[in-house]
């Protein structure tokens, strides 16, 4: 296996929640993902008082929903600015290509263009936090005759 797929990704959100997983790890070639659970999230450190109300949106897994990732290493931002309010947050309809976050990489912003049209079902990781190339950021719920491949 040379990555994770989109595929592959699926299946582990399913393996989570079937065996009630908290967190798993996968590595592949030179691919990483790492998936929490809410619970595991609110455990640790990265959970704060402006993502408590993303728990009530865990969703019950099936194709329907589609992973955000990372296009590249770097610091994801959920806004174009400190003081600006966020591209996304839990609940908000997207339509294929809108830009939910940005990647901060080498002092040049890349925008993350939304995979799919769907809701904003969760958001994996905060604004500021590094991130790896291919890491999921939020999680999509779509119909599939919206999957945009």
């Amino acid at each position: 296996m040379n990555g994770i797929s989109d595929d592959d990704l699926r299946w582990l959100l399913k393996l989570v929640e079937q065996e009630e997983l908290a967190e798993i790890e996968v590595h592949a070639g030179e691919s990483q993902v790492i998936v929490r659970t809410s619970e595991a999230l609110a455990s640790s450190s990265l959970w704060s008082p402006a993502s408590e109300g993303q728990a009530e949106y865990a969703p019950e897994l099936d194709e329907h929903y589609i992973p955000v990732l990372s296009p590249l290493a770097g610091v994801f931002y959920r806004a174009a600015s400190p003081d600006a309010e966020p591209f996304v947050d839990v609940g908000d309809e997207v339509v294929y290509g809108d830009t939910v976050g940005l990647i901060e990489a080498m002092k040049l912003f890349n925008e993350i263009p939304a995979p799919a049209t769907g809701a904003i079902s969760s958001i994996l990781v905060e604004s500021g936090q590094q991130v790896a190339a291919d890491e999921v950021l939020m999680i999509i719920r779509t119909q599939p005759d919206d999957v945009k491949r």
